[in-house]
């Protein structure tokens, strides 16, 4: 924590100069030339102040500073390229780009948009096909991850929703982990197992845990790890936690302990490969791991099908593609095979930290298993 404070506190001081010079330029737009080195004070205090308040890069305040301040750069380099080219100056467009009316403009937009689409959750089709011997009809799963509950729903729509993953008729349905955080509360955890375990498939409802379904990223987590447990048992959901069952004779699931707990000194998990020991080594081998790492490693276990969440798809973009283009280690969203295995990494249903997503789409993800 104090080493990401530490990188958090360098990048603060660009930041900190431009918003500097965007306060003392819309002073001047607005107040002319009177009281000169009072704007100045004025705006530098302001720009501590808005750096400072920023330093926490996972808040709506510095999502919403990050965003004007690159509009701005963005609107700033346009004028230039303009004069550049010669363009004459136009009174309004200056007004509105100085004023720094536009950014702000722009930014509402984005993020009346983000708003809008976190809320749309579409239903993601994927098909895996295997040369295993499996039943004639195949296997559907239904799949949602990162629900974070009572982050951008409550009961009445989660209930819609779980209605329409039923209508799929499902013959798993899967819980990727992250359905609920640090910020639910504990009537929250009880609607949100309450209503995810009401959905009726044919082998029942699996669930492993997410870097947040615990609480260990805050010290006034309104519920205990017993009452999460218990909430999803009394639900009905099955959680496995370096745990392996066994739906029939072709069919197995194993779900890993998430990588975050071992991190934090808690009791190292198993191996992807331990897990299928108890197992026919040719049956279809599901895993379920929240976060989507060490691809090969499992495809070489022997597992068919790997399937993740936790990366958003970004939620907010640039992330997912600066997490596409410098994290080798991680697939940001979608289908893609390792090997004989397939991984699918959802978006998820839901977002963290603010109800805003402009990379990707909300969902939840019915998955078709069929033989080749």
């Amino acid at each position: 924590m104090i080493i990401f404070l530490g990188i958090a506190g360098v990048l603060m001081i660009p930041l900190g100069f431009y918003l500097y010079f965007l306060y003392k330029r819309a002073f001047r737009v607005f107040l002319h030339e009177k009281r000169v080195r009072l704007q100045k004070i004025i705006a530098a205090a302001a720009a501590v102040l808005t750096a400072a308040f920023s330093i926490n890069f996972f808040g709506l305040w510095a999502l919403l500073v990050f965003h004007i301040a690159a509009i701005s750069v963005i609107l700033d380099l346009l004028r230039l390229l303009l004069k550049k080219c010669g363009c004459r100056k136009n009174r309004t467009w200056e007004f509105l780009c100085s004023s720094g009316l536009l950014a702000l403009s722009v930014t509402a937009v984005i993020m009346g948009y983000a708003y809008w689409n976190m809320h749309q959750v579409k239903v993601t089709q994927s098909t895996v096909y295997t040369d295993k011997e499996i039943r004639t009809q195949g296997y559907r799963i239904v799949f949602l991850s990162d629900l974070h509950y009572e982050m951008t729903m409550d009961l009445t729509a989660l209930q819609a929703y779980c209605a329409q993953m039923e209508q799929q008729k499902p013959d798993l349905v899967i819980l990727g982990g992250d359905i609920v955080d640090e910020a639910t509360t504990l009537e929250g955890i009880k609607e949100a197992f309450g209503a995810l375990g009401q959905i009726k498939s044919t082998f029942g409802t699996y669930y492993v845990y997410g870097n947040h379904d615990k609480g260990l990223y805050s010290r006034t987590c309104a519920f205990t790890q017993q009452q999460l447990a218990q909430a999803a048992l009394d639900a009905g959901v099955c959680i496995l936690e370096d745990d392996t069952v066994r739906c029939n004779e072709e069919l197995s699931i194993s779900g890993r302990k998430d990588r975050s707990y071992a991190k934090t000194g808690q009791q190292a998990r198993k191996s992807a490969q331990d897990l299928l020991a108890s197992v026919q080594q040719d049956g279809f081998h599901i895993l379920l791991d929240h976060q989507p790492r060490e691809m090969e490693q499992n495809a070489a276990a022997g597992y068919d099908l790997m399937l993740s969440g936790h990366t958003h798809a970004g939620q907010m973009w640039p992330v997912g593609l600066l997490t596409t283009l410098f994290d080798k280690r991680t697939v940001n969203y979608g289908q893609k095979a390792f090997g004989n295995m397939q991984l699918i990494v959802s978006s998820g249903i839901a977002g963290w930290g603010y109800p805003l997503r402009t990379g990707k789409h909300s969902e939840f993800v019915v998955i078709q298993i069929l033989h080749s």
